[in-house]
């Protein structure tokens, strides 16, 4: 996993970090979980489903949210359907909303580990990659493309609600 919370509890949590139990209790009870994510990214924005499948929403740049439980293990792949390169890459967030009373030395931020970011790919490719998420649950991480171009596209920045829910 990505984040120890310092703590000095000596206490290991099933990701075999040790502390984060004791920074993030879980809010909901599940834990884990594997996910299978299709992702299409095109020149105006984020949009679930396979190319392949016929399955894909046709509302690019609208509201998307993916959703998993915490310390799951995730496949994702992303398909470039634009007509320049785009990636992905979840940002970190604060944990206050879901923790408000983070204990002394522990992390008031939450981040995905780095092998979840994919880099700008080409046009027409897919990629896909696995990791597990973080710990702490109940939060929004933000998403965007990895490709430095796109932080002036609104769709593709991670200001428009293009965000990972862990539940």
């Amino acid at each position: 996993m990505l984040l120890d919370c310092g703590s000095s509890n000596t206490g290991s949590t099933a990701s075999g970090v040790e502390g984060e139990g004791v920074c993030y209790p879980d809010n909901d009870g599940i834990n884990g979980g594997s996910y299978v994510i299709d992702l299409v990214v095109d020149d105006t924005g984020f949009y679930s489903g396979s190319p392949d499948s016929g399955a894909v929403s046709a509302d690019a740049g609208m509201k998307t949210v993916i959703t998993t439980q915490n310390d799951a293990m995730v496949t994702l792949t992303l398909t470039n359907e634009g007509t320049v390169e785009h990636g992905f890459e979840v940002e970190c967030t604060s944990v206050l909303p879901a923790y408000p009373d983070v204990p002394a030395g522990c992390s008031s931020t939450a981040c995905f580990p780095g092998n979840s970011t994919i880099p700008p790919i080409a046009p027409g490719t897919s990629m896909t990659i696995t990791f597990d998420t973080p710990t702490p649950d109940g939060l929004l991480y933000p998403f965007k493309s990895s490709a430095p171009g796109d932080s002036a596209v609104a769709g593709l920045n991670g200001s428009d609600g293009t965000d990972w829910s862990l539940m």
